[in-house]
């Protein structure tokens, strides 16, 4: 179950790289646009989490029972939301972009480019809220391949809009807003994708003109939001504090967010063991509750706390041989290469923190945990933002400072996480059994 997770983030930070590439050959001002802006951007797009994080822990016990009606109608209800939501979210850009821009401190000569990039990526947002739906409800019910067969029809179709747009389009009339669109006509792609994947499926067949989920919906949504707010509103805060970090990064000046841009390509490979275990551990765990199969569900999370720490630790050595070559892809700026290899040490320094802090927040979230995860990141958050401030701006240490900060937020969480899930287990204390 693992290996097409881990296959299918190995291919999109790939592409991501590829991406950053494309987009540094198009314009070195666009990727320092793009960091300025990105997280705001990914904070827009994690409130569709409200949703499919609800739909997914309600998903794999449905699975796990063989209750399939009650699956279809669960994803079909969580799909309708996120395509209102994204709709709401455009007409909230559209309306406000202006003082988003100025909320989050996007340097002045960044100011048109970043704006263009979001003014396409969330105006036309509903389409990944739709594909993160789909990828979100076939992962929730073992169906690694067909998630990673869509994630990586999206990010390869992605990368080869880009690479006509940057050979094919003259150079005076290349426009940043055609990179984002090309982000967009890929996510439509995996939806025409996922809505064939699941037609052909017996277990999901999805009708959405069926009278049953229109006269339940509402119930159906409330009973996803009870645990969507919780955990998608943990996402969202999350990403939200990272905006706010970023944006002390931006007063720092654009190099300091090419540092940024940069060295994130690098780090999404080291954050892969964090990123794709979780997602199999929490999927097992929650197949196993819908079996009521207690001994099971520990034997999945050992198992997958000793891989996802060992797994952590070979990248980090091999990131820390090879970094300073990864980063002359991008520059050869010796300033920035040492930059780079700074927080690139730092971020090793804390990266053990994260896998553990990841695969803890992922398997509360499964057995139906998610209010304590969700309170962990506001304390979290609070604590990234002050450390990074007191460090980054206030004591003057700058990217370093800020990268304390971060450690600390993930020090906490996975602390707390921990001791969290001992709690649990030496009660028997599982909220989804309910």
């Amino acid at each position: 179950m693992l290996y097409p997770i881990v296959l299918e983030l190995i291919f999109a930070y790939i592409c991501s790289s590829i991406n950053q590439m494309i987009i540094n050959s198009f314009s070195s001002q666009a990727i320092a646009a793009t960091t300025a802006v990105g997280t705001f951007s990914s904070l827009m797009l994690t409130t569709f989490a409200i949703f499919y994080a609800g739909q997914s822990i309600l998903l794999a016990p449905c699975w796990g029972r063989k209750e399939y009606a009650e699956g279809r109608q669960i994803l079909t209800v969580g799909l309708i939301d996120n395509i209102l939501l994204g709709l709401g979210l455009s007409a909230i850009w559209f309306c406000a972009g202006s003082f988003i821009m100025g909320l989050i401190h996007v340097p002045a000569d960044l100011w048109d480019m970043s704006g263009d990039y979001l003014s396409v990526a969330l105006g036309l947002s509903v389409f990944q809220g739709v594909t993160a739906t789909f990828a979100t409800a076939f992962r929730a019910i073992g169906k690694m391949k067909t998630a990673m067969a869509g994630s990586c029809l999206i990010n390869g179709s992605w990368i080869l809009w880009e690479a006509l747009i940057l050979w094919l389009v003259p150079a005076g009339w290349q426009d940043i807003r055609h990179y984002a669109l090309a982000a967009i006509l890929a996510h439509i792609l995996g939806c025409a994708f996922y809505i064939h994947q699941a037609s052909r499926d017996e277990n999901i067949r999805l009708k959405l003109l069926h009278s049953n989920w229109r006269a339940s919906f509402g119930a159906t949504t409330r009973r996803i939001a009870h645990l969507g707010v919780f955990s998608g509103m943990e996402s969202v805060i999350y990403v939200l504090s990272q905006t706010i970090v970023v944006s002390m990064i931006g007063t720092l000046g654009t190099q300091s967010l090419l540092v940024k841009g940069y060295t994130a390509n690098l780090i999404n490979y080291i954050v892969l063991p964090a990123s794709a275990i979780p997602i199999a551990a929490s999927t097992l765990i929650g197949l196993s509750l819908g079996k009521r199969d207690e001994g099971q569900m520990l034997r999945y999370f050992r198992q997958s706390f000793r891989l996802v720490c060992g797994a952590t630790v070979l990248l980090e050595i091999a990131a820390l041989l090879f970094g300073r070559q990864f980063f002359g892809m991008y520059t050869s700026d010796p300033q920035l290469l040492d930059a780079c290899m700074t927080i690139l040490k730092i971020e090793i320094a804390m990266e053990l923190f994260r896998s553990i802090a990841a695969l803890l927040v992922a398997c509360l979230k499964a057995i139906g945990d998610v209010r304590m995860p969700f309170f962990m990141v506001i304390l979290g958050s609070l604590i990234n933002i002050g450390a990074s401030w007191l460090f980054g701006i206030k004591a003057g240490l700058g990217l370093p400072g800020i990268w304390i900060g971060y450690g600390a937020d993930l020090a906490f969480r996975g602390i707390w996480g921990l001791l969290l899930w001992r709690k649990h287990t030496r009660r028997h204390s599982y909220p989804v059994w309910k």
